[in-house]
C-alpha cells in the first residue's frame, strides 16, 4: 500500500501540484461518496463498499504495475481493448502472490459492477487535476482526451445531471486540494513525503479490511467514517494532538470549530444539504465500535509511515519513537489481533 505514496501521476509532465496515487485514490473515492449521498435515484445496488471495492480494483494493482499514462493507456486500449483488462488480472495474481489470496479477494472480489457516478467521479478528479496543473503547464492533450470521455457519459447521465455533478466536482475539489497540499509530520524531515489524503486513503483501505476480518455490521458505517476522519482538516489545519492538549478544553474548542467550518462548507453549496447528516461522523469519527476500527486504522497508517521513514534511512528518533508508541496504542486499540502484520512490518525495518 505504501507504495501508492510513491507513485506520482501526470510524471511525465511539469506539474504546479504533483499527485500520487493515494491521493487521487482518496479523492476519488471522497467524490464517490459525495455524488452517492446527493444523488436522486435509487442507490440500494452502488454503496460505498460498492465503491471502495471498485476504487481498490483499479489502484491496488498499480501496486506491481507503477503508473500507466492516460495517454498510452487510451492508445493501447485503441488496438487492442481487452489488453489492460489482461494486465490488470495478472497484476492481481502477482498480488496475491505477495500478500495472500484470501486478503486480495476482501478488498477486491472477483465480480464489482461499476457504478456510472463513480465512473463519473473518477474522470472529474483527473479533468481537475489537469486542470490544476494546466493553469501554467500545457495539459491541453489530456484535458481534451479527458473532454471525450466525459462527453460519452451523456449515455448513462443526462446533461443536466453531468453539469450538476461537474459543479459539485468543482466546489469539493477546494478542500480535496487542501487535503493533498497538506504534508503530514509537518515539522519534521521526512524522506517519503505522505498528505493528509494519501494517508486517508491507507486508512480507509485497512479500517475496511479490519472490519470485514471482525464482521463488523453495518460496514458502509466503517467506510464512511474513514473517508471524513481528516476531512475538517481541510479547513483548520492540522491540530496536532499534544497541541490540543496543552491547556484543559483545548480539544473541545477545536471541535466545536472543526463542526461550525464543516457545517459552513456544506450549507454553502445549493447541492450538499444531504451530507449533513454525516458531519458528526467527520468531527468525531472514533466513537462507538465501527470508531475503534477507523482509530487503530489511523494508528496503523501512521505506524507504516514510521515504517516508511525508518527504512529510507531516516535517523530521526521521533519515527522510532513513535513507531513503538503506535504499536502500543494499536494493540490496545484494535478488535482483531493484528500483531502478525505488525511483526512483518517489523522484521523489514529493523
Amino acid at each position: 500500500m505504501t507504495n501508492l505514496f510513491t507513485i506520482q501521476r501526470w510524471n511525465n509532465r511539469p506539474a504546479l501540484l504533483r499527485f500520487t496515487e493515494a491521493d487521487n485514490s482518496f479523492n476519488t473515492l471522497f467524490l464517490s461518496f459525495v455524488f452517492l449521498t446527493v444523488s436522486e435515484k435509487s442507490q440500494k445496488d452502488f454503496g460505498i463498499e460498492n465503491s471502495l471495492q471498485w476504487r481498490l480494483s483499479r489502484e491496488l494493482p498499480k501496486i506491481v504495475l507503477s503508473d500507466i499514462s492516460l495517454q498510452l493507456k487510451e492508445r493501447i486500449e485503441r488496438f487492442a481493448p481487452d489488453v489492460w483488462n489482461e494486465v490488470r488480472n495478472r497484476a492481481l495474481d502477482d498480488l496475491k502472490r505477495l500478500s495472500d489470496e484470501e486478503t486480495v479477494k476482501i478488498l477486491i472480489p472477483e465480480k464489482i459492477e461499476c457504478n456510472s457516478l463513480d465512473r463519473l467521479a473518477d474522470l472529474y478528479i483527473s479533468y481537475l487535476e489537469a486542470q490544476e496543473n494546466g493553469k501554467i503547464y500545457d495539459y491541453t492533450q489530456p484535458l481534451k482526451e479527458l473532454k471525450e470521455k466525459i462527453d460519452k457519459m451523456t449515455e448513462e447521465l443526462s446533461q443536466d445531471e453531468l453539469e450538476k455533478y461537474w459543479h459539485i466536482a468543482q466546489y469539493v475539489w477546494t478542500p480535496l486540494v487542501n487535503l493533498t497540499s497538506m504534508v503530514r509530520w509537518n515539522r519534521t524531515h521526512r524522506n517519503v513525503r505522505t498528505s493528509v489524503s494519501g494517508h486517508s486513503f491507507v486508512v480507509v483501505t485497512i479500517a475496511y479490511l479490519i472490519g470485514k476480518l471482525a464482521k463488523y455490521k453495518p460496514i458502509d458505517e466503517v467506510i464512511i467514517k474513514s473517508i471524513l476522519h481528516d476531512l475538517p482538516e481541510a479547513f483548520t489545519g492540522d491540530v496536532i494532538t499534544p497541541t490540543k492538549k496543552k491547556v484543559h478544553g483545548l480539544d473541545e474548542l477545536v471541535a466545536g470549530v472543526e463542526k461550525e467550518m464543516t457545517t459552513e462548507w456544506i450549507n454553502n453549496s445549493e447541492h450538499l444539504s444531504r451530507l449533513k447528516k454525516y458531519i458528526d461522523l467527520a468531527v468525531d469519527p472514533f466513537s462507538d465500535e465501527s470508531g475503534r476500527i477507523v482509530r487503530t486504522a489511523d494508528y496503523l497508517s501512521a505506524l507504516l509511515e514510521c515504517a516508511i521513514e525508518i527504512n529510507s534511512g531516516n535517523k530521526l528518533e521521533i519515527f522510532r519513537q513513535n513507531f513503538f508508541n503506535f504499536k502500543h496504542l494499536i494493540k490496545e486499540n484494535s478488535p482483531i489481533d493484528v500483531s502478525t502484520w505488525i511483526d512483518e512490518i517489523e522484521k523489514i525495518i529493523f
